[in-house]
């Protein structure tokens, strides 16, 4: 990889963001599958029509972002989307718990996945603007090796969070659907947190016609 693809504030900004989106965001819905079935006790196909609210969510936010860029800008359309995505991550993780179903979770789902769906076209439009035709392959792959370089280490340490969330003062485990939640809880709130640091990469973009590119272009 020419490490000068690096000197491009555009891609620098952008693989900031992708790792902490890759650190967080990104883990999310390994997250919520252990919730679905080990706390709600869905099976597979209950699971997976749970996994529709964020779907849509995505969906939505993919298409707004083709639209919100060319007014606010990458970096504006960046910020939005980190911010949109913590702040419905948050409000999903107030909502975990042994006694809850899928509908009191949707409105966290759907704000997550509305943060998901703008943060990550935003991303990668931003990591390959400036770049030379002939280096956007290169731009593409150092985009993807961070996401999964970032997803990787978050699911680690946020699988970690909620196993030591999980367990009493003593070390003893508890009860266990009531004790998965709470760690699962945290662990999500963990991921909201920390990807509410992804706005110090955001704020990193440059101003001017380059951070205003029209999302396909």
């Amino acid at each position: 990889m020419p490490l000068g693809l690096l000197s491009n504030r555009h891609t620098s900004a952008a693989a900031g963001a992708i790792l902490v989106y890759g650190l967080t965001l990104q883990c999310v819905p390994y997250l919520l599958t252990l919730h679905f079935q080990d706390v709600l006790g869905y099976d597979a196909l209950r699971s997976g029509l749970a996994f529709l609210g964020p779907t849509l969510g995505i969906t939505a936010g993919n298409l707004a972002a083709e639209r919100l860029i060319p007014h606010l800008g990458l970096r504006g359309t960046l910020v939005l989307s980190l911010v949109t995505g913590a702040a419905g991550t948050a409000l999903l993780a107030s909502s975990l718990s042994a006694g809850g179903s899928c509908p009191a979770l949707l409105p966290g789902l759907v704000g997550f996945g509305l943060g998901v769906g703008l943060s990550f076209n935003t991303m990668f439009i931003l990591a390959s603007t400036g770049v030379a035709p002939h280096e956007q392959g290169a731009v593409s792959g150092l985009a993807s090796t961070v996401l999964q370089a970032g997803s990787g280490a978050g699911l680690a340490v946020l699988v970690a969070v909620a196993g030591h969330g999980a367990t009493g003062p003593a070390g003893e485990t508890l009860r266990a659907t009531a004790t998965a939640a709470d760690g699962l809880r945290l662990a999500v709130l963990t991921a909201a947190a920390v990807a509410v640091t992804g706005v110090a990469a955001a704020l990193a973009v440059p101003r001017g016609p380059r951070s205003r590119r029209r999302a396909g272009v």
